[in-house]
């Protein structure tokens, strides 16, 4: 197996939900942000756009909370499925 996973990325908040505890008591905040940037590929530039799930816990989660929509954010962390059974990738942050 692989260890490789992490991800580099800057968006801007454009959603996020109230601020949930997990029955172990760590804060958990979702969130979405929209990246937009220019990227070369196969020698030419081009235009990327795309939105992103976020999880957030503990510290992280709590200092997420106060960051208003708009806030251009730069986050790294790892890609995991959003549950057992939802596949689709959220980005865990660091």
């Amino acid at each position: 197996m692989s260890t490789e996973n992490t991800l580099r990325i800057t968006g801007s908040l454009v959603a996020k939900e109230n601020l949930r505890w997990t029955p172990a008591r760590l804060p958990v905040l979702e969130l979405r942000i929209e990246h937009l940037s220019r990227q070369m590929e196969a020698g030419a530039e081009r235009e990327v756009s795309c939105e992103l799930a976020v999880r957030a816990l503990g510290s992280a989660a709590q200092q997420l909370e106060v960051v208003a929509l708009g806030t251009l954010l730069k986050i790294e962390g790892f890609i995991a499925a959003k549950s057992a059974k939802n596949r689709a990738p959220v980005l865990h942050i660091r």
